[in-house]
């Protein structure tokens, strides 16, 4: 097994191997930081209850991803989401042929880092990575060392962009364990209106870890509806940093379903720069078999006058391991502030562990904030009245415990991405007859 110093040097020489963009300024800047950060470890805070075990037991860092697949089995993953602009990106190359987004690339709206012209090119040098603390978020630093592609969203002033826009991240296999890195700039002008599906989903097994990075500028005014739906097989690994930064008036909507894997750490940060601002965080994740999952939520509190609402649950069961963190950070002049955040989860076996810590750091005397967690079992008397009733206890439990999840999907405010939920939750849920053995207390 590797180290994570090993992991590193492997890391920086499949960089050496790559050339970025040459107009871009924030790769040479991203391998300067990269160069002077050591990779986590159990000793570091953030990532204490996730080690990078995957990683250091597989070369992923020795390839880079090819991006092969069947179209035929990638069309079928897609999900009939109706009149959509969709992207689709095959361990992380874009792949033309699956893809659908010509309207809104004639118009300006969605375009590849490659194919930018002066003004775009000097917005994504501008926005790109001015969302986070690089020293703070090691595999965005690395995201960013090398930028061969990536995508801007661009919604113009006082422009509702009509069509959804769907992000589809396919993983499949490869011919050896292989890294694939993706990126997404998405630059909401002021009152500017736009709703994002973001969809992560496998072609059965595959040997890649997914290093994945979103950043969001909404302008003053602007609204962004952020649906994601990480809905990979277990097998995969994956680091997904999601960054916002929030102007004057601006609103940000997500819900989102995750599934649990080798490896997943959903790092998502989020930053009040104007007043008045609106973040609702609203979320699901599943974990069973010896799946990870890390949720690390981060909503920095910076000016006054802003609210935000967090709910996210958690199921957790047979041998995997669940994390989530919510931190709620009030800065010193941030008064008039409302902050909430809860997370509730259900832990359905004696061999799965769930670390969640809620936090609330707050340094303004005006405000209101609440932040609580809970952790509990199905209830016995919902199972004995199913029971009453001829369902056998390990139906009853997988009926409880999709309800359990579903509380959350039916708030997803698109009918045919809830639909799309369904099915792969049905895919998780598909097996009633080990539920006896992988959920049960006894």
């Amino acid at each position: 097994m590797m180290t994570p110093h090993d992991l590193k040097q492997q890391a920086q020489q499949q960089l050496a191997q790559q050339a970025s963009l040459d107009w871009l300024s924030l790769p040479q800047k991203a391998q300067a930081t990269f160069a002077a950060l050591d990779m986590p470890t159990r000793k570091t805070e953030a990532w204490k209850y996730t080690p990078l075990t995957a990683l250091l037991n597989t070369p992923y860092f020795a390839h880079t991803a090819a991006g092969q697949v069947d179209e035929s089995a990638a069309a079928d993953r897609l999900g009939q989401l109706g009149d959509v602009s969709r992207l689709v990106f095959v361990n992380g190359h874009l792949h033309p042929g699956l893809s659908s987004y010509s309207d809104l690339e004639n118009q300006g709206i969605v375009t590849l880092f490659s194919n930018a012209n002066d003004a775009q090119r000097e917005l994504i040098n501008a926005e790109l990575g001015t969302a986070f603390e690089p020293q703070q978020h090691v595999f965005a630093t690395l995201n960013y060392s090398c930028i061969e592609d990536g995508v801007l969203i661009q919604a113009p002033t006082d422009f509702k962009v009509q069509q959804p826009i769907q992000l589809v991240y396919l993983s499949s296999g490869e011919a050896q364990p292989a890294l694939a890195q993706s990126r997404v700039l998405v630059y909401g002008a002021a009152g500017s209106s736009l709703e994002l599906i973001e969809q992560y989903d496998s072609l059965g097994e595959t040997n890649v870890f997914h290093n994945q990075m979103t950043e969001i500028s909404l302008q003053p005014n602007a609204r962004l509806t952020h649906l994601r739906l990480q809905v990979e097989h277990e097998s995969l690994s994956q680091v997904n940093g999601l960054h916002v930064k929030l102007a004057a008036g601006s609103h940000y909507e997500q819900h989102a379903l995750a599934f649990g894997s080798a490896l997943k750490r959903n790092d998502i940060n989020i930053n009040f720069n104007g007043s008045n601002a609106y973040c609702r965080l609203n979320g699901v994740f599943l974990s069973k078999h010896k799946q990870h999952i890390d949720n690390h939520l981060n909503l920095e509190h910076g000016v006054p006058h802003c609210n935000s609402d967090t709910v996210y649950k958690g199921f957790i069961t047979d041998s995997s391991r669940a994390v989530f963190n919510g931190r709620i950070h009030i800065h010193k002049h941030a008064q008039k502030t409302e902050a909430h955040l809860n997370n509730k989860n259900l832990l359905l076996s004696k061999q799965a562990e769930l670390d969640t810590k809620p936090e609330l750091e707050i340094y303004a005397d005006d405000v209101k904030c609440s932040h609580g967690a809970s952790i509990g079992k199905l209830d016995d008397k919902s199972l004995f009245y199913f029971q009453s009733r001829g369902i056998d206890r390990a139906t009853a439990e997988a009926m409880l415990c999709l309800g359990f999840v579903n509380e959350m999907v039916e708030q997803f405010p698109n009918t045919a991405v809830i639909e799309l939920a369904r099915q792969r939750l049905a895919e998780f849920f598909n097996d009633v007859d080990q539920l006896n053995h992988l959920w049960t207390l006894e």
